[in-house]
């Protein structure tokens, strides 16, 4: 039996669970790496200033998301037509504690 990754397809009722899980390791694990080394970058850059530090990060998370886009469309597709898409999205700003935090500390200040 050959397992097709159906990158850039919807979910279907009939999709297999192996299916399902395989396709959301696939964009969880790149989640996961991008979005931590992003925040530990971003914080070893000790910038002081909460709303450029803000502002920077957007604009990294906002580049690697038009990069990844660039090197692979059907890659991309998944994070809008998929349960499996919703992984990647969740787990690469999750994964950035820092900007949340910034976020959550600059908000009341506007």
């Amino acid at each position: 039996m050959k397992l097709k990754l159906g990158l850039g397809k919807p979910d279907s009722p009939s999709e297999g669970f192996f299916s399902l899980n395989i396709r959301s390791m696939i964009l969880i694990l790149p989640a996961i790496f991008m979005g931590h080394y992003l925040d530990e970058l971003v914080e070893k850059m000790n910038i002081k200033n909460k709303t450029q530090s803000v502002l920077f990060q957007t604009f990294l998370n906002i580049l690697i998301i038009y990069i990844l886009h660039k090197i692979s469309s059907a890659y991309t597709k998944e994070f809008q037509v998929s349960l499996a898409g919703l992984f990647f999205s969740a787990l690469f700003f999750g994964m950035q504690t820092n900007y949340i935090h910034d976020l959550k500390n600059l908000l009341p200040q506007l």
